[in-house]
């Protein structure tokens, strides 16, 4: 029995949040946004995440593009479980640190 394929990831959806979490807001953005943009970019990050390890795994194991790519999902699990401070502006700029792991990720994935 063989191991179904995933389907592909979808990095337009990703991309879009990641667009909203990261646009420039002429004042701090809601509390509800901040927090459903952040809800949105850990689900796009934890999907990204298995998809970036499960091609990793499929890299001989201490090449340099395999260091690269640890080191790349190293980060963005770091990230993702990383616990924010509490307070608006610290939960807008976890918003965009996500974000912002999230666009890297996204290009990297893309690229492959």
């Amino acid at each position: 029995m063989t191991t179904p394929t995933p389907a592909p990831l979808d990095l337009t959806p990703i991309r879009a949040t990641v667009r909203r979490a990261l646009q420039e807001h002429p004042r701090p953005p809601r509390n509800s946004e901040v927090r459903q943009i952040t809800a949105e970019l850990r689900g796009h990050l934890q999907r990204m995440v298995r998809e970036a390890q499960r091609r990793a795994d499929g890299i001989e194991r201490g090449t340099e593009a395999w260091i690269r790519w640890s080191a790349l999902i190293m980060r963005a699990e770091d990230d993702l479980y990383r616990v924010g401070e509490v307070g608006t502006h610290a939960a807008a700029t976890r918003m965009n640190d996500l974000g912002r792991t999230c666009r890297r990720l996204a290009d990297c994935l893309d690229e492959w």
